[in-house]
């Protein structure tokens, strides 16, 4: 049913007209696109660009260091990636490239403890060839390679701008399972109107290049969304989203889905996660000013299936952020407050055990740092109940963090 859709979005993509020269010449000559800045410079929500005609590389990075009052210090994420845009086909579309590595898995730069040596596959976040408009990738975008999953709008951290340290635990221990994150295959995106836009992938969700034994399987992965934007005002400051997708996952073994803590994510349980997993997930987003400063509640749900092991899973959060100011001079203060909720169960297993988090905290850009740089610190506690079978340790857990976010694109939560 997917590819039936993934044709129909290709086939709705605007066939553009081109132009031609002077009268008599029949030779199609692509629009002449409008000038842009030229050469290297570095623009603050994108990174570090160079422009040459209509080539174009966007360079970006980020590195946030996790401070524990109680252990050793660690790198959450230490990320570099690329954009190269080739020059337009036609008005509208381009070629473009995608790569995006991340190095807190090798000691390569001597950052976290992992395995010696170079970069290898392991690494890569992101590596992909796209055909997309050559303005705007939001407004289309067919992809081949290695890329995140459509299910979760947090998903994608290329940028970084995660308010939290971790995603919802719902979200982070789905990837027990490897059946959200990284996957090899074919995704499309389609804006139909600024109100709603389309999304589809085909591919085997393995892990990708990050598993350990890479085996492509075209089709193992299914999935779809549709994300629906009916407010956005930029001069009120409100915009509303939501998005509501489904997936379905084969041939899952060895897995289970674990139960782990807010902050630290120390696991605290889980049941096997195996056969095909069947998820739907739907999200919610809603900003706007309180007293002119602004403020985001958001939410996301999560249900998945698994045939074989006749697991299933449910759950979500729901987490407010307001800005309490924000100027040069002071910085910008953001404070957040977040539950999450998570329910798992198995039929062979009596009762169901639950899992709460609340976490709370705040994020600071650094004054004059034109929100590249940026202060976190979160506090967090997990509790959980249920079956010896399924919880491991149920002990309520409380967990504090700082962090520290320095990068090439501007930091921003609303």
């Amino acid at each position: 049913m997917l590819t039936v859709v993934l044709a129909a979005l290709i086939a709705a993509t605007p066939v553009y007209a081109q132009t031609t020269g002077t009268a008599g010449d029949a030779t199609p000559r692509p629009k002449v696109p409008a000038p842009t800045r030229q050469g290297l410079y570095f623009k603050p929500d994108a990174g570090i660009v160079y422009q040459s005609g209509d080539f174009r590389l966007t360079a970006w990075g980020f590195a946030e260091r996790l401070i524990d009052p109680d252990g050793p210090d660690t790198f959450r994420r230490v990320r570099q990636g690329a954009e190269i845009d080739l020059p337009r086909i036609g008005d509208h579309l381009r070629i473009a490239g995608v790569y995006e590595i991340d190095l807190t898995d090798t000691n390569a730069f001597g950052i976290n403890p992992g395995p010696a040596g170079p970069l290898n596959s392991h690494d890569f976040e992101n590596l992909f060839i796209s055909l997309q408009d050559a303005d705007d990738p939001a407004k289309f975008r067919l992809l081949f390679g290695h890329n995140t999953s459509i299910l979760s709008r947090d998903d994608n951290l290329s940028s970084g701008n995660l308010p939290t340290i971790n995603r919802s635990l719902i979200l982070e221990e789905h990837g027990s399972t490897n059946t959200f994150g990284a996957q090899l295959g074919v995704q499309v995106q389609k804006m139909l109107s600024p109100k709603v836009t389309l999304l589809g992938s085909i591919g085997d969700n393995r892990g990708g290049l990050n598993a350990q034994q890479v085996k492509f399987s075209f089709g193992r992965a299914v999935a779809a969304k549709i994300v629906l934007t009916p407010i956005s005002d930029d001069k009120g400051g409100r915009k509303l989203t939501a998005g509501f997708a489904v997936d379905r996952t084969t041939d899952i073994h060895d897995r289970t889905f674990n139960l782990a803590t807010a902050v630290a994510l120390a696991q605290i349980g889980g049941v096997a996660a195996t056969g095909t997993k069947t998820s739907g997930e739907a999200d919610i987003a809603y900003t706007f000013p309180i007293a002119g400063h602004p403020a985001t509640i958001e939410a996301e749900g999560i249900v998945s299936r698994f045939s074989e092991s006749r697991s299933d899973v449910y759950g979500g959060y729901v987490m407010g952020q307001l800005s309490l100011f924000d100027a040069p001079r002071t910085g910008d203060l953001d404070l957040f407050v977040r539950y999450d909720l998570v329910s798992l169960g198995a039929a062979q297993i009596a009762r169901r055990a639950t899992q709460q988090a609340i976490r709370t905290g705040f994020n600071y850009n650094l004054p004059y740092a034109n929100k590249l740089a940026s202060l976190h610190v979160e506090y967090g506690h997990s509790r959980v109940a249920g079956p010896v079978a399924i919880v491991t340790d149920r002990r309520n857990v409380d967990e504090v963090r700082v962090g520290f976010r320095v990068s090439l694109q501007q930091y921003a939560r609303h």
